[in-house]
């Protein structure tokens, strides 16, 4: 009589010659690394719990079945078990998750049809909400047909794409935002006091001008290297944006750059003030999401779609307004020179100056005067 099997567990492999040491999953004989050193067991945990999950879903799918019998909670739920380590915004991909399901999470993909597609928009706050929810499902389903869960063809269909915001402050408007969240002051029972709690906020638009950084890379990074988060090296003036061996989407490249000198003068006084990271409140890394808010409301510009990414494309649009080389630019920022061009090349003082100065002293000049 074989002995009962064992279920999925974790084992330290000890270091052997040039073999570090490392978590591993040791299922049924099989052993599958977790890629976390013996200092990670937080995260070998983490990566045992999901694949147990993920074993648990398996066993639950059909397979090759048609698109009525496969349903698309399971296939929500296989994608996130496979795909939701990887994803650099996990909570972001659980809230889209959370929404699909309250919609879709009783219907088969039989159900995936056009209409209920654009019955989705519809329920959805937004166009731009409901595509990129609407993406994800397409990316599960995907999924599910390459894996041999369903053998049916099923397309999902996506509302058009929504053009991106084009907003930037002016000098004016960044010093109202500056000094909104610098000066604020706690009031209690009427009173002012010394607590300045939007302080953080300042140096988040500080950072994020000055270094055309999205938001998550802005508040999260840390003056001293932690794991999972952006690294600002201030020593050698340097902000590494991934953290160490993150893979980031071809899409949201954030590649290190070097610090302004007056950013970075900046960013030695608040370390040396005790601060950890660049957005930091009550000692802990605050995404200033909601602060940023009221931020913006006590500026006067609630009306004016300013938003946190807002700070990327003034940093970008200012660069391009000053004249700046446009391949800096674009490895600065982390984009391709493509989308700078299509996006921010009409603020460069060099866009279609050729055929400005045609009209003045080249042929289309001398023949507007022939012609008078």
């Amino acid at each position: 009589m074989s002995p009962p099997r064992q279920p999925a567990r974790l084992w330290l492999r000890p270091a052997r010659g040039k073999r570090a040491a490392v978590w591993i999953i040791i299922d049924n004989r099989r052993q599958n690394s977790t890629g976390c050193g013996p200092s990670e067991h937080e995260r070998a945990e983490r990566a045992l719990e999901a694949y147990i999950a993920k074993k648990r879903i398996d066993a639950a799918l059909p397979r090759s079945a048609p698109a009525d019998k496969v349903f698309v909670a399971d296939v929500i739920r296989n994608y996130v078990s496979a795909k939701g380590t990887e994803v650099s915004r996990g909570e972001e991909l659980a809230g889209r998750v959370e929404r699909l399901l309250d919609w879709w999470g009783e219907k088969s993909l039989a159900d995936v049809t056009r209409g209920n597609c654009d019955a989705y928009v519809k329920h959805r706050t937004t166009p731009g909400a409901a595509r990129r929810e609407l993406e994800d499902l397409r990316a599960a389903i995907n999924l599910a047909i390459f894996e041999g869960v369903c053998r049916d063809a099923v397309k999902v269909k996506l509302p058009k794409k929504v053009k991106g915001r084009s907003r930037f402050l002016t000098r004016d408007e960044t010093a109202k935002l500056l000094w909104s969240a610098w000066s604020f002051r706690e009031v209690q029972k009427g009173v002012p006091t010394d607590k300045r709690p939007t302080r953080h906020i300042a140096r988040f638009i500080l950072t994020a001008l000055y270094t055309s950084s999205r938001s998550a890379r802005v508040w999260q990074a840390s003056f001293v290297p932690e794991q999972g988060r952006p690294w600002v090296d201030l020593e050698h003036g340097l902000f590494f944006r991934e953290a160490a061996n993150e893979q980031a989407a071809d899409n949201k490249r954030a590649p290190p750059i070097r610090l302004p000198p007056r950013l970075l003068a900046h960013m030695r006084r608040w370390r040396a003030s005790g601060a950890r990271y660049v957005c930091e409140y009550q000692g802990r890394a605050a995404d200033p999401k909601k602060a940023f808010r009221r931020v913006v409301a006590r500026a006067g510009l609630a009306d004016t779609a300013v938003v946190r990414h807002t700070f990327r494309h003034t940093s970008v649009t200012w660069l391009m307004q000053s004249g700046e080389d446009k391949w800096e630019v674009a490895g600065f920022a982390g984009m391709s020179i493509e989308t700078l061009e299509r996006t921010y090349g009409h603020h460069h003082p060099d866009h279609q100056a050729n055929v400005g100065a045609a009209f003045s002293t080249g042929r289309a000049g001398r023949l507007k005067a022939k012609s008078a």
